[in-house]
Parts: structure tokens; C-alpha cells; sequence
């Protein structure tokens, strides 16, 4: 008996000595999508920010593509709450993060297909925010000028940061899809003190971040959720009055969902049952008037004003994360 199991023992051992090896089904095989970001990202708002965050959002809808399903796909997501445009540049910060990781799939001896093949990035937020930091000038000063150059310093900060990090991201993965989200007004619908002062700086911010997203080089791609939550402050927000609710997460889903596909954002009709709040007409950055201030317009002089009255009792800073 013992002698008719050897040949079968000998084909069974030869098998596994040279048989192609069984496909791997780890994580490691799969493309990623890369998320780079601050408290939005993170999924702050979202009653469960690893599935109803807007991140985990659009990770669902992609692993459901007739792309990834079979294959899959690996969500890698380096936000953190809090985060300024600055940041992403910092040593062993999200950049640098990224850009190892994509090295190192580029490099490692997995299939191409492991690559990272998506990537979006929200910031900014946290830039404007400081503004009415404890120390910032636009609270301590009531002088317009200190204020007007804090301003312009958070501009420059995202235009720099923002096109330096999709410059890097880009060389360093050439054929990946990069989504850039632009931001919101919390306030607006709700007839909040700080919503026109807030679609000011929002309004700027945004500004600075389409003419990032447009430049040909960096082949980036816009996710505007601004005008999707025109009115809607009091639908899409969360409690703390700054994040986005399921809803308002679901919305930025769609958005970036959206501009990965190349398409306009279709949103759910439940989301848009209720009529959107009255929204406070916007403060035009460079609408000059008869004031004494002898610059560009009294824009920056209600925003300086505005912010004195709407947040010296730390009305925002209490939320920001």
C-alpha cells in the first residue's frame, strides 16, 4: 500500500515545488484611493465617519464600479482633523506620506495595478478659521490693514501649499485622477451674523482654489460643493453648526464622485426635498463704495467689522477641528 502512494506523494510534492502560484487576494493587490485632508476628510459630521463620512462614501461607490469590483480597491486615508493647507508640506506630514507610499507601490513586485489611481484633497478650512483665531489681528485690531494682509497671507498660504502638493502628486503618479474639493458656507440659509462674512472668505478661498485646479500642468480635477450648499446650512450641517451632517457628507460624496466620472453631480432627490433657507446676498470682493477707506471696496471693511461683532465671543473657534 505504502509503495502505490509514493508516485502520488511524488506528483503532489512536484505540484507544489513548480506550480504557478495561486492569485494573492491581499489589500496589497489592490489600486488605492488616496485621501489627503483635514476634519472633512477625517469624516467629522458623519454619525459614523468610516462609512458615512464622505471619504468612506465615495470609497463604497468606487469598490461598487464596474472599475474595481472584481479586482477591489484600497482606501488609504491620511486627513487629519485640524489640518491647515500648511501642513500637507511639513516633514513626515500627509505629503511626504503619500508620496512614499506611492514610491513604494510603484517600486514593490505586485502587479501595476496596485497603484494609486485615485486621490482627493480638501483644505483651507482651518486657514480661514484662523482668522478669528485668539491673536489674530482681524479680532485685536480695529484697524482694516492688519487684517486685510492676515487675509491675504491664508490666500497665498492655499495657492502655494494647494498647487505644490498636486505638482508633487502629480509627478509622482502621472496617470493618477486628482480631485480637489473646494469649500462650503456652513451659514448660508441659516441668516446667521457670520453668513455674509463667510461667503466672503469663502468666496476668496474658492477663488484661489479654481485657479489652482485650472492650471493645464497640474491636470487636477474640481469638486465645487459651494454652490450645492447655497441655503442649505440648516439641512446640511452638522450640530457644531461647522461640519457637514450625513447629508452634507453625502453631497460632497456625490460631487467628487462626480468629477472622477467627468460628469455634473446628480443629487439625490430626498436630499433636496427641503427648500433651501434664504441666503444673504454675497459680499463682492471687489465692490468699491463711498466709504473713506480708500481701497478696493467695502468688502474687506464688513468683513473686518463683521467679524468684531459676530465672532468676539468665540462663537466659531469653540467648533473648529
Amino acid at each position: 500500500m505504502g509503495h502505490r502512494l509514493l508516485p502520488l506523494l511524488a506528483a503532489f510534492l512536484f505540484w507544489e515545488l513548480f506550480a504557478p502560484p495561486l492569485p494573492a487576494t491581499s489589500a496589497e493587490q489592490a489600486p488605492v484611493y488616496l485621501a489627503l485632508g483635514d476634519s472633512l476628510a477625517f469624516g467629522v459630521g458623519a454619525s459614523n465617519p468610516s462609512s458615512t463620512g464622505y471619504v468612506a462614501r465615495v470609497y463604497q461607490s468606487l469598490k461598487g464600479s464596474e472599475r474595481y469590483r472584481e479586482g477591489g480597491l484600497e482606501l488609504i486615508n491620511l486627513s487629519v482633523p485640524g489640518a491647515k493647507s500648511s501642513d500637507l508640506l511639513t516633514a513626515g506630514g500627509q505629503l511626504e506620506t503619500a508620496l512614499g507610499l506611492i514610491s513604494e507601490r510603484q517600486q514593490d513586485a505586485s502587479p501595476a495595478a496596485n497603484e494609486v489611481e485615485i486621490i482627493t484633497i480638501d483644505i483651507g478650512g482651518n486657514d480661514l478659521l484662523a482668522l478669528v483665531a485668539p491673536g489674530s489681528p482681524c479680532l485685536q485690531s480695529a484697524s482694516v490693514e492688519p487684517c486685510r494682509a492676515a487675509f491675504g497671507e491664508v490666500l497665498s498660504a492655499i495657492q502655494t501649499t494647494l498647487t505644490e502638493t498636486i505638482r508633487r502628486l502629480r509627478l509622482a503618479a502621472p496617470e493618477a485622477v486628482v480631485v480637489v474639493v473646494d469649500l462650503y458656507n456652513p451659514f448660508s440659509g441659516t441668516g446667521d451674523l457670520r453668513e455674509p462674512i463667510a461667503e466672503l472668505g469663502v468666496g476668496q478661498a474658492n477663488g484661489v482654489i479654481g485657479a489652482v485646479v485650472a492650471k493645464a500642468e497640474l491636470q487636477a480635477r474640481e469638486a465645487s460643493v459651494f454652490q450645492l450648499f447655497s441655503g442649505r446650512g440648516g439641512q446640511w450641517i452638522a450640530p457644531d453648526g461647522i461640519h457637514p451632517n450625513d447629508n452634507g457628507h453625502a453631497v460632497i460624496a456625490e460631487a467628487v464622485i462626480a468629477a472622477i466620472a467627468g460628469r455634473e453631480p446628480a443629487i439625490p432627490e430626498n436630499l433636496l426635498a427641503m427648500s433651501p433657507g434664504a441666503t444673504s446676498a454675497p459680499l463682492q470682493p471687489n465692490t468699491s463704495n463711498n466709504s473713506n477707506d480708500g481701497s478696493n471696496g467695502v468688502s474687506l471693511f464688513a468683513f473686518v467689522a463683521g467679524m468684531a461683532v459676530a465672532f468676539a465671543a468665540g462663537l466659531v473657534v469653540c467648533c473648529v477641528s
